[in-house]
């Protein structure tokens, strides 16, 4: 299925626009610092059991090759809507077989080892 350009365009965006957490993290992915590979900001498109529901879910990070995103949270994820609407993605990932890893940024700019050994594990 091709990806539709909104969806494109705003994964560009995204990719542009990374946070510092983002930024910091991908330094290191990029770097080869766990050796596993990874996409910034890349469209995953969830088919549903009905169809009127497939949808795309840009993801902060993903490996395609172990089927793991990694999605860094921050202050508006814990609005009560913006938390649901992540629990709800992340289901839909879940139940198409992704591993999904939530990190607060926080744990970033604390403890960034910590975080590349939890991905290390995952993957």
């Amino acid at each position: 299925m091709i990806t539709p350009e909104i969806i494109k365009e705003t994964a560009r965006k995204l990719r542009q626009n990374l946070t510092p957490a983002e930024k910091i993290l991908w330094e290191k992915i990029r770097a080869n610092k766990i050796w596993i590979k990874f996409y910034r900001q890349k469209p995953i498109l969830v088919m549903t059991e009905n169809s009127m529901l497939d949808r795309y879910i840009i993801s902060d990070f993903y490996s395609p090759k172990n089927k793991v995103v990694i999605e860094l949270d921050w202050g508006v994820h814990n609005i009560e809507e913006v938390y649901l609407l992540d629990k709800h993605k992340e289901e839909l990932l879940k139940n198409k077989w992704y591993k999904v890893i939530r990190f607060r940024n926080e744990e970033i700019f604390e403890n960034l080892e910590l975080v590349l050994q939890k991905i290390k594990k995952v993957c």
